[in-house]
């Protein structure tokens, strides 16, 4: 059995000939270190069929699986990131997007500080669009030259990172993340908080620009209103959940399905 699950929750995202899904899926091909698999949490996503066969047809590392809760008309990716936690079948189990880049030993790295009680977070540097066009046109190459690719803005903690990562009995502890939160914004803040009160020990990677391995792939908004509208919802859910002195509390909403 492999010892991490890579969780990705997509909806209408992922396009196999698209370049960001071409450059998601190669850096974890890439990867220098193979103790991994990969799910994608898919809400409904149109070529759904196409991509569970192109998946269930790979015949190189890693395994990349793909399970379906379809949503109704927002997008929750709190709800798909629980879906993917409850289908995985290792004990350690990151969450991210599909539309990220890894360094090569983004997952080395990582598995050298899991631990039961340990929850780990990632700063991310987000590609400029210039950057991006760049890579994409093969004039840089972030495959064996990641050091030529380190251009653009890197996240701050105040916003959480660009995965979370977890022991399953530490996911089962706090329950995932909140389903009430909607769209995406400031879920993975709430989580990175009751985790925080749960007594785990937060671990950030990617501290410094020499030390970043995660990258978020500059792209168009598929829905800028819709997003704006949610992300409104959800500060204000975290400002209530982050009110006063508050002690450790599990997700006391829905938590993900199984499938088989």
């Amino acid at each position: 059995m492999k010892k991490l699950t890579i969780v990705a929750s997509n909806r209408d995202r992922l396009d196999l000939d698209s370049y960001i899904t071409k450059y998601f899926i190669k850096s974890l091909e890439n990867q220098s270190e193979k103790d991994f698999e990969v799910l994608i949490a898919d809400g409904g996503s149109k070529n759904y069929e196409e991509l569970k066969e192109h998946f269930a047809s790979r015949e190189c590392e890693p395994l990349i699986r793909i399970v379906q809760e379809p949503l109704g008309e927002k997008f929750e990716r709190a709800k798909l990131n629980n879906v993917g936690v409850r289908n995985a079948n290792t004990p350690y189990i990151m969450t991210t997007d599909v539309d990220m880049f890894f360094a090569k030993d983004f997952v080395k790295v990582l598995l050298n500080h899991v631990a039961p009680n340990v929850f780990i977070e990632s700063r991310t540097m987000y590609w400029k669009p210039n950057m991006t066009k760049q890579i994409y046109k093969g004039r840089v190459d972030p495959f064996n030259n990641i050091e030529e690719c380190k251009i653009g803005r890197i996240k701050k903690r105040t916003t959480a990172g660009g995965c979370q990562c977890a022991h399953i009995d530490q996911w089962e502890k706090v329950r995932g993340f909140d389903e009430d939160f909607v769209g995406w914004g400031s879920e993975d803040y709430d989580l990175y908080t009751r985790m925080q009160r749960s007594k785990a020990k937060v671990k950030w990677l990617g501290e410094t620009r020499e030390s970043i391995n995660l990258f978020h792939q500059h792209h168009e908004k598929l829905d800028i209103k819709g997003d704006l509208e949610s992300q409104e919802v959800n500060k204000r859910l975290l400002t209530k959940a982050m009110g006063g002195r508050r002690p450790f509390q599990a997700n006391p909403n829905g938590w993900g399905g199984i499938y088989s």
